[in-house]
């Protein structure tokens, strides 16, 4: 969702992002992977960077990386300078690790229209992603609208399953969605539904709410959801506040919404990425790429400089 409300912000900091020099293959090596507007750059174990996956277009800026189920390409949204005949817009791209075979899977039909945060289920053959696109009643701009779709990459069907959500991701077994729900244009909390968009509900089953949050993401073995938030407040008997927090927190949440604890401050908004094994979780902001062990809730500055202030991770291995 963060990609599609700051996506001219994006374009303006792609022109004066540090360069990184693209290197063959260089993904297939790569621990994680860092989409900002320096483009998607392989970062080794510590953290260092090995060098960009793939050319993208100029002055373009990818975000919300996610990779294939086979492990050897990734979806990302790619926000580019305006198109001649569908405006300024957002769309959705694939690439191989090794850099080859980069496409347009979903591309921007009008102007306005913005697609982000692209998820596949465990078959690699179908897509979930958002998709904002303003409204324009007699040339004034009356807010937007708000989607979750999925398509079939096998037949070109697609089906518009939520209304008021954003930032889908898929439960690994592929039979749960969890998702930013919206008011008014407005961050509502988390809602979850079945993977076909029935059933759709609060994520949430306590009486904890925040003021802002993004990025949910599922735990690899299913059984949690982690995500960004700021505002926390949780409600005791009698109505008492008992949380107020401001900058933001990594909150850690039961898949059913059961409970809800944070695990770290993190000082801005940022988007968490799980490790393969479940056991950390890294983002980046504020300048550095950090870890968080889940298990003891310590947080370890992994790698800092001025090209991590900003970007979306995949922990690839």
């Amino acid at each position: 969702m963060r990609a599609v409300l700051l996506a001219a912000t994006l374009l303006v900091s792609a022109c004066t992002a540090p360069e990184v020099k693209q290197v063959e293959g260089v993904g297939l090596r790569a621990t994680f992977l860092l989409a900002n507007p320096g483009g998607l750059t392989a970062l080794d174990a510590d953290c260092r960077p090995l060098g960009l996956i793939v050319k993208l277009p100029d002055q373009s800026a990818p975000a919300y990386p996610s990779l294939h189920p086979d492990g050897k390409s990734l979806v990302f949204g790619l926000t580019q300078l305006p198109d001649a005949k569908t405006g300024f817009g957002s769309d959705i791209f694939q690439v191989g690790l090794d850099g080859k075979d980069l496409r347009a899977l979903v591309s921007h039909e009008a102007e306005n229209v913005f697609y982000a945060s692209p998820r596949f289920d465990p078959t690699g053959t179908v897509l979930y992603f958002h998709r904002r696109a303003a409204l324009i009643e007699g040339g004034q701009y009356r807010g937007n609208e708000d989607t979750i779709e999925r398509l079939d990459l096998k037949t070109g069907k697609r089906d518009r399953l939520l209304r008021d959500a954003a930032d889908p991701v898929l439960s690994p077994d592929g039979r749960t969605l969890v998702y930013v729900r919206l008011r008014d244009g407005q961050i509502d909390g988390l809602g979850t539904a079945n993977a076909d968009g029935t059933e759709a509900r609060p994520f949430f089953r306590t009486k904890d709410t925040f003021w802002y949050i993004q990025a949910p993401r599922v735990s690899p073995d299913g059984r949690s959801v982690v995500f960004s938030a700021a505002g926390h407040q949780a409600r005791a008997s009698g109505g008492r506040l008992a949380h107020l927090g401001v900058p933001s927190d990594l909150f850690l949440a039961p898949v059913d919404g059961t409970a809800v604890r944070s695990i770290g401050q993190t000082g801005d908004d940022v988007v968490p990425a799980w490790s393969p094994d479940g056991a950390r979780i890294a983002y980046v902001g504020t300048g550095a790429l950090f870890i968080v062990t889940v298990a003891t809730q310590q947080t370890e500055k992994c790698a800092e400089g001025e090209d991590l202030f900003f970007g979306d991770l995949v922990w690839l291995r």
